[in-house]
């Protein structure tokens, strides 16, 4: 979530420039200044702030204009200036706002009269959100960032890696970055953003890295920061308190207070503005508990043309602390629009024709609206009627911004029907952006710098010119950085890349726990590995990976290897050949993590995995014939031969056995377990309609569907083929779709069986085998999987049904209660199926909270034999994939 937060802290924002114009200072009765206090030029649509002394600038050519001044909490103070060939000083003062209490009124159930109000405000946001079709924007960006503390440790650490001349963020000091930008928008969100000029005074970047522009809207129901307070479920997050009202010309505007039900990192507190009889946001101030810091954030709308209101101007502000560093960051921006286009073709709610029937543009819609009510859809009518009423219930709401919704996005899908999604953001520098002088942006910039952020600038044009002086330390350093990485490489892994960066080189490291294993079977192992890759162009790349270890216990070299080559634009198609002599585990698929093995059998003298040695020469190969339709072949010869415990060493308990490496399962016998041979063939087909991909360089790259993937598998072991004693066969099917909404929103399901129409000779590596969880601390996904059923077990050689269900959500239980409502954590329900011929109707049920510390897992499982209880237990899992 720290990578969503920073990015929305460089945000989308607005610009101008010019000469002469209007400057001064916005300040309160009291006589203190008002930070960004919004600023708003009627003739040029253009929107800006005072910086954080309440100092503003305007840049404007001669005439004359009326220019708004407005701060939430005070009241619109609107001057008329005549602009000649000088500046003009205009301070000003901003009365405090004074709100209205509306006729008391009972509504249904007693309920806060900010509740019908909302409703309405919910209901009409997937109109606002589609209502602008088309505008161009100048646009300057600002952001400041103030080092308050940095740990000591920390600070020498940054010291250490970079020259002398170079500039490090140091604590006390103010680091500044800014740019104008041309944007150029059509809905629904497609962008076009030059960058015309950009400097920066941030360590470690260059000039030409820019603050980005990003789309960041409230009318968005899922937000990656926190829920929008107009999202469609923002009641059972939220509590709306009415405030009051003021009149802002010929419109009144409400205030409402917005509530958390409970503390959490998902959801804003703060104040909504929202215009009366229209529903849309007038102005928003809202803060979020983040787990780096609090984040405040502050948006201003107006009507900047007809009746399309849109942020004028845009305020955040970052007060981080984390691991003893802490830091302010304020982000203000101008926006100066032109060329605004509603979108026609989007139909206009009849409760807000009303309002716009004053002006004669909505007049001619309304009577254009009127020709067509004959021909409105059911959905419309729908709609209408639920607009109608005075006041909407919950349900109401819910209903009608779903029929908003989809009555708004009928014109985006008429136009796209494609699957391909491209990129709707287009980044691009104008030539020499970053070769301005002090001159240029004192001539452009619309937000007045402060002095310290002025000195930063200072400082940084200084460091520029002592590098230019000399620069005979920073060879030697260099010399010595890499030397340190190389060697620092070598023992935990790295890699290196060819002059062309199309060839590179991974080495796994010396050290760590991927070299190091230990099991009864082999006794202490260590392995060796690198992966070298080489990229011949977008499409076609191949790799090899090879490894070898060796076993002490069991004084056995163990080795693999595996080459591949991919190729194609669409049709992704990768072919691998491998080959080699290892260890494996009976579950190879869904088996017991090895390092989790070694720690269980030193400490506790508990070795769940059951290995054999299996040598092998395989083959592999997938595409996709058609779009969506992924094809799987597979054909190996293996030797299998069966392995036994070789050590009883342990830290502890060294006079206790090592539980036989026998798997422990019913239906296996000698025959499934002894040496063989075996010649094995596979055909899997994998379908999902309407997969949606995006190119790249020329490949495509599936990126999910609205409906389930299918998957049909067969698999045959062939008889008398190479000497192979194996003769079985498998029908498989498999049925899954996870959707995921919102934040931390997700639904999982899965539905698979299978039927062995042979088994008349198979190794048991073979069985269908289970997601099972013995061991009670694992590290894979609780997502399709039995977390209480022993390992190998259940696994099957005849028929199998199985099911899977899990639902994800951030509020459900345990996060109401007040200790933890505010972390990230999220809740989680768990539900599974499983059926075979010696263990029918076996039903687990399940409760666990993730994300704990971003990594962690805890869940509690039971489970039911026909019905009947019987079995519980305690999980804890640890992500880090």
């Amino acid at each position: 979530m720290h990578k969503i937060c920073f990015v929305v802290l460089l945000f989308m924002l607005p610009a101008l420039s010019f000469a002469q114009g209007v400057k001064g200072i916005v300040n309160d009765e009291a006589g203190n200044t008002i930070p960004f206090a919004t600023i708003y030029l009627k003739e040029t649509t253009t929107g800006t702030t005072t910086n954080d002394l309440g100092e503003y600038e305007i840049q404007l050519p001669a005439g004359k204009y009326t220019i708004v001044f407005q701060g939430l909490g005070f009241q619109k103070t609107e001057v008329t200036v005549n602009v000649s060939d000088s500046f003009i000083t205009n301070d000003i003062v901003l009365k405090k706002q004074e709100y209205r209490i509306k006729e008391v009124r009972v509504y249904s159930g007693g309920e806060d009269p900010a509740y019908p109000i909302m409703r309405k405000a919910i209901s009409l946001a997937p109109y606002y959100q589609r209502q602008t079709e088309q505008y161009k924007a100048e646009v300057y960006l600002k952001g400041s960032l103030y080092m308050k503390k940095i740990p000591k440790l920390i600070q020498r650490m940054m010291k250490a890696e970079v020259d002398d001349n170079e500039l490090v963020i140091e604590e006390g000091k103010t680091y500044t970055m800014e740019s104008m930008n041309e944007i150029d928008f059509s809905a629904p969100d497609i962008y076009e953003h030059t960058v015309l000029s950009s400097r920066s005074t941030f360590p470690g970047s260059e000039e030409d890295n820019v603050m980005s522009y990003i789309t960041y809207s409230f009318y968005e129901p899922h937000q990656d920061m926190a829920i929008s307070p107009l999202a469609p479920n923002a009641f059972s997050h939220y509590k709306f308190v009415y405030e009051g009202f003021f009149y802002e010309g010929d419109v009144a505007v409400n205030k409402i207070k917005i509530v958390p039900r409970r503390k959490s990192q998902q959801t804003y507190s703060g104040y909504i503005y929202i215009v009366d009889n229209l529903w849309n946001i007038h102005s928003i101030d809202v803060t979020n508990n983040a787990f780096f810091g609090v984040i405040n954030v502050k948006q201003v709308y107006a009507p900047v043309k007809e009746r399309s209101w849109l942020p004028i101007s845009h305020r955040f502000k970052v007060e981080a602390s984390i691991m003893g560093v802490k830091a302010d960051f304020r982000y203000a921006g101008s926006v100066k629009y032109s060329d605004i286009k509603l979108n026609t073709n989007l139909p206009v709610p009849s409760t807000l024709m009303k309002q716009y029937a004053a002006e004669e543009a909505a007049k001619k819609a309304a009577e254009k609206q009127a020709q067509k009510e004959q021909e409105m859809t059911r959905q419309q009518k729908k709609m209408e009627e639920l607009l109608a009423k005075e006041e909407l219930s919950n349900r109401d709401m819910i209903k009608l911004s779903r029929l908003i919704e989809k009555e708004s996005r009928k014109e985006e899908e008429l136009k796209d029907q494609s699957l391909e999604i491209k990129n709707t953001y287009h980044f691009k520098h104008k030539k020499d952006s970053v070769k301005k002088d002090s001159t240029y942006w004192e001539s452009m910039r619309p937000i007045p710098l402060t002095s310290d952020e002025l000195r930063s600038f200072e400082i940084k044009d200084s460091i520029k010119l002592a590098k230019m002086e000399t620069d005979t330390v920073k060879t030697e350093k260099k010399k010595k950085s890499v030397f340190s990485k190389i060697s620092g490489g070598f023992l935990s892994g790295h890699t290196f890349y060819a002059n062309d960066s199309a060839t590179r080189i991974t080495y796994h490291g010396l050290i760590g726990l991927s070299q190091v294993d230990f099991n009864a079977v082999d006794g202490w192992s260590y392995e060796q590995r690198f992966t070298l890759r080489h990229t011949i162009d977008s499409l076609r790349s191949w790799g090899v990976t090879p490894s070898v270890a060796y076993a002490f216990s069991r004084e056995k070299v163990l080795w693999d290897a595996n080459a591949w080559y991919s190729f194609g634009s669409k049709s992704r198609t990768r072919i691998s050949v491998s080959g080699g002599q290892q260890s494996k585990d009976f579950n190879s698929k869904y088996g017991i993590d090895r390092t989790l093995n070694m720690i269980s059998s030193l400490f506790f003298k508990d070795h769940y995995m059951k290995l054999y040695q299996k040598d092998f020469a395989a083959i592999n190969g997938s595409f996709e014939p058609v779009h969506g339709m992924r094809v799987r072949l597979a054909a190996s010869y293996s030797s299998y031969k069966q392995l036994e415990n070789t050590t009883n060493w342990s830290i502890i308990d060294q006079d206790k056995d090592y539980a036989p490496n026998v798997p422990p399962n019913d239906q296996v016998t000698p025959e499934h377990l002894m040496d063989q041979s075996d010649m094995f063939t596979s055909l899997e087909v994998s379908y999902t309609p309407r997969m949606r991909y995006r190119m790249y360089k020329g490949r495509k790259y599936n990126v999910g569907s609205r409906y389930p993937t299918l998957t049909v598998n067969y698999q045959r072991g062939l008889s008398n083929v190479f000497d192979s004693d194996a003769d079985y066969e498998l029908f498989r099917g498999e049925i899954s779709q996870k959707k995921e909404w919102g934040i931390f929103n997700a639904f999982n399901w899965q539905l698979g069986a299978g039927y062995f129409s042979r088994n008349d000779q198979m190794h048991f590596s073979r069985f269908q085998h289970f997601n099972t969880s013995e061991i009670p601390v694992n590290f894979k996904s609780w997502e399709n999987a039995f977390m209480l059923l022993d390992d190998y077990r259940y696994s099957t050689n005849e028929w199998f049904a199985k099911a899977h269900v899990s639902y994800t959500t951030p509020y459900l239980l345990l996060k109401f209660l007040p200790g933890l409502s505010n972390r990230l954590w999220t809740e989680n329900l768990y539900s599974s199926y499983l059926t075979q011929p010696n263990y029918k109707n076996y039903v687990e049920v399940g409760y666990s909270m993730n994300q704990i510390f971003l990594i962690g897992s805890a869940g509690v499982f039971a489970g039911f034999e026909d019905g009947s209880y019987a079995r519980w237990g305690f999980r804890v899992g640890i992500n880090i994939n």
